[in-house]
């Protein structure tokens, strides 16, 4: 139970990465705006990469294996 933390970062990093994408296509009108989010969604995915690569494989199964489904 210890490393569910794990899990619910994935899954809050998931629904940021959604919603910026969503906004993404709100803000066409403002170029700032769409840089800034631009930035927020390559930090985002680069975090998710780097759990991906350093922490995952330090899960137990069950909790790997329940990641694996949601992605």
């Amino acid at each position: 139970m210890a490393y569910i933390y794990l899990l619910n970062l994935h899954e809050k990093i998931d629904k940021k990465l959604i919603e910026a994408k969503k906004s993404i296509d709100t803000a066409s009108n403002e170029p700032e705006k769409i840089k800034f989010i631009q930035g927020r969604i390559q930090a985002l995915s680069e975090f998710k990469e780097f759990l991906n690569n350093n922490l995952n494989s330090k899960l137990p199964r069950r909790i790997r294996q329940r990641l694996k489904e949601n992605q």
